[in-house]
């Protein structure tokens, strides 16, 4: 750095300075005008919260945890932990009472033996007059609580990690984890879930399973215990091996509330020998004895998704097999009495049958070839296909032209000669084109198929039963012609829809099973007009979230909607089936016995509702089936009766124009045509599913809907009102449907 050492010297370095900016600003040595301003560049991203800067955080409307730093003295003395808590525009929270917040923090040791590894709570809490033996969380009035004022915080747990009694052994170079809930304030977006080792750096190790997806898959969000426990990696701090409920420990599975046998249990409930319950807060049962699992249980990697880099350790299901995790299910097996098929089973060894390496069996009794679901194997190799459709015209008699291939390789299935469909005892094999219209709302009316379904006279492809079945298509090796036994009625109009549905028949383990395969839809126009398809509500991916694989009417009707709702539409009732019979069982079982006498409508909008809704509305949906058989919904649905996302695609569920949509019949008459049929107004006949009480029945009849409608003879609705469900309910106004819903509250997939 210069020093000048007298006035003189400054004054003379300052002229010179300022020469060199005159000579720097233009030819005669001044200051031109100033260019006009730029435009204004993007905003930059948001800073911290200044010192001494936030908002109340009961002011928020979503809370944002952050952990910003965790440490643990030498030793294990008690952690400090730093955060942050923001709203949903990063603006810092302060106020938060520390009895609001409360911490878990567990270390994770390796498996041995052959057992899983396992996450240990250190602090823990009395259950059931058993010292200690439930994990819990710390409430940040145990420690010492710091609120900086600016949405940041410190807290310092109660004591050191080696001195809470029930606590892991304390390894400095073992994995550890901490988890935040907040009670009492907006909710949460997450735990502020942070997975460290004492002695810095990442882990080395990490036990992740199943994460958040998948549970949201069927359950749209998860918040357990009041609400504040969102995340799988927060549960399996506290829901580990050494946690049971004290009330049940008597039973069977010990009490146990480890994440690995308690989730299998619950989702297992129906199978299970011994059943499955706990005790929740205030010493309420939960009984899960009765849970049915919407798909095949042997589907193992529905939660366990091995090509999700989010669970590095979901192969654990069959690299690491134990008796704690298969024995969850398996409970008729006692280990040590030798009931087991391979004997007294003392230790953790199962890996040596049943891991990836396995030989034994030559394989055979892998975890992975055990839980295979050989019948959705072998339906990949079948795949339907409209080839062509012919006159499709009021007055002639259709005909299509189909075929089966193997998706695989592209050949095709003999279906006159091959074992697959030609398996007739039984009905294991079965093929069936169906033809439908018209696609604005389905009635079929005059189809020879009362009431309402589609036309199949003549359509059954296989010569099974005395049919006649398909005919070969000259120069058209692989492809088959059905054709309708009856005209295409006068009623028929607008756009048709074909379909096919059925499977084909295999001998898998000496058992003839039915093979489901996913069935096809193709639009055709009457009398030559353009093809004009259905509206698409919903989407197959959604039903299989929960379903895996949606297969229904003995694995007939497989993964499409657009066929189902040629059949489930708003002229069907069960009528067709529910005859009155002479039931051989005492009590009788049929349905006129069970469910009287009177008909309910199977139309495909109330229908799925009602089915999902019962659990929580208390209105069981009871509805007649194949052969007078009886079936009752009354389950609880895993997911949110309000997130219309769960199985809508997106803007899908606001009201109907009430013009355009056919209203629902409830009671069929006995005219072919729906001329004394009594109906529900299209928007109320949804709505009045999950929405059960007088007063939502009554907010419905004044603004236009009808419980107790006509229809005309081309099926519209002859009603003394007019649903004006659109002008509240329709999007963007004033009670929109996705607003009051809260759809947008849910993790969409």
């Amino acid at each position: 750095m210069l020093i000048f050492k007298n006035f003189w010297a400054r004054f003379a370095a300052i002229a010179v300075l300022g020469v060199a900016l005159a000579a720097c600003s233009g030819d005669d040595g001044k200051t031109g005008p100033a260019g006009p301003s730029g435009p204004a560049g993007p905003q930059g991203p948001s800073g911290p919260p200044g010192p001494g800067q936030g908002i109340p955080v009961d002011s928020a409307e979503l809370i944002n945890i952050e952990v910003t730093s965790i440490s643990v003295p030498a030793g294990g003395g008690a952690p400090v932990v730093d955060i942050t808590l923001t709203n949903d525009l990063t603006q810092g929270l302060f106020g938060l009472p520390a009895g609001q917040i409360r911490f878990v923090i567990a270390q994770l040791s390796p498996g041995s033996g052959g057992g899983s590894s396992e996450w240990q709570s250190y602090v823990t809490r009395d259950s059931a007059g058993i010292p200690d033996a439930q994990a819990t969380t710390e409430t940040a009035t145990a420690g010492t609580w710091v609120d900086n004022g600016d949405g940041t915080y410190q807290y310092t747990f109660a004591q050191a990690l080696t001195a809470y009694p029930a606590g892991p052994a304390y390894d400095e170079t073992k994995t550890h984890r901490l988890g935040i809930e907040i009670r009492g304030q907006a909710p949460i977006s997450s735990n502020g879930i942070i997975t460290f080792v004492p002695t810095g750096g990442d882990p080395l190790f990490e036990r992740r399973i199943v994460d958040n997806n998948t549970c949201f898959a069927c359950h749209d969000i998860i918040n357990f215990h009041g609400g504040p426990r969102t995340d799988i990696d927060y549960c399996v701090t506290c829901h580990n091996p050494y946690s049971i409920d004290g009330d049940s420990a008597a039973e069977p599975w010990g009490g146990t509330v480890d994440m690995t046998p308690m989730i299998h249990k619950i989702h297992y409930g129906e199978n299970l020998t011994n059943g499955y319950f706990i005790f929740g807060f205030g010493g309420r049962i939960h009984d899960y004895s009765d849970v049915v699992f919407p798909q095949d249980v042997r589907n193992c990697t529905t939660c366990h998704e091995e090509d999700d880099a989010n669970t590095p350790q979901a192969s654990n299901w069959r690299e690491v097999p134990n008796k704690v995790a298969c024995g969850s299910c398996h409970d008729d097996i006692d280990w040590d009495a030798g009931d087991h098929p391979g004997g007294i089973n003392n230790d953790d060894s199962c890996v040596v049958c049943h891991g990836p390496e396995s030989s034994v069996q030559n394989g055979e009794l892998r975890v992975e070839v055990v839980h295979e679901l050989p019948v959705q194997i072998s339906s990949q190799n079948y795949q339907y296909n409209i080839e062509n459709v012919l006159d499709m015209t009021v007055g002639s008699n259709p005909t299509v032209e189909f075929s089966v291939t193997n998706p695989n390789d592209g050949s095709y299935y003999d279906i006159l000669n091959d074992p697959e469909w030609t398996t007739c005892a039984g009905g294991a094999s079965r093929l069936q084109i169906g033809i439908a219209w018209n696609t604005d709302d389905y009635t079929n009316t005059n189809s020879g198929s009362d009431p309402a379904q589609p036309m199949s006279a003549g359509l059954n492809a296989l010569a099974c039963f005395g049919n006649p079945g398909a005919t070969p298509v000259a120069g058209s090796p692989g492809w088959f012609s059905v054709t309708t036994a009856d005209p295409l009625p006068a009623d028929a109009t607008g756009t048709a829809a074909v379909t096919i549905d059925g499977h084909p028949a295999e001998t898998i383990d000496g058992s003839v099973e039915r093979i489901p395969v996913r069935n096809v839809i193709e639009y055709v126009g009457i009398d030559g007009g353009a093809a004009d398809p259905r509206r698409e509500v919903v989407d197959i991916a959604n039903c299989n979230n929960c379903h895996q694989e949606l297969v229904l009417h003995g694995n007939n009707r497989t993964d499409e909607p657009a066929v189902c709702v040629t059949c489930h539409n708003p002229n069907a009732t069960d009528a067709r089936q529910r005859v009155p019979v002479a039931d051989p069982d005492d009590p009788p079982t049929d349905c006129v016995n069970v469910l009287g006498a009177d008909d309910v409508t199977i139309d495909m909008k109330v229908m799925v509702h009602a089915i999902h809704a019962g659990g929580a509305t208390g209105e069981t949906y009871e509805v007649c089936g194949f052969r007078n058989s009886v079936h009752t919904y009354d389950f609880a649905y895993p997911g949110r009766l309000n997130n219309c996302e769960g199985c809508h695609n997106e803007g899908t569920y606001f009201p109907v124009d009430p013009s355009a949509v056919l209203g629902t019949t409830v009671d069929v008459g006995a005219d072919p045509t729906p001329i004394d049929d009594v109906a529900i107004s299209p928007n109320t006949a949804v709505c009045s599913t999950c929405h059960t009480s007088d007063l939502a029945r009554n907010h419905m009849v004044q603004n236009g809907g009808d419980f107790n409608a006509g229809k005309a003879a081309d099926s519209t609705l002859i009603s003394s009102g007019v649903e004006t469900c659109e002008l509240c309910h329709g999007e963007g106004r004033s009670a929109d449907v996705e607003e009051v819903h809260g759809v947008r509250n849910f993790p969409l997939n």
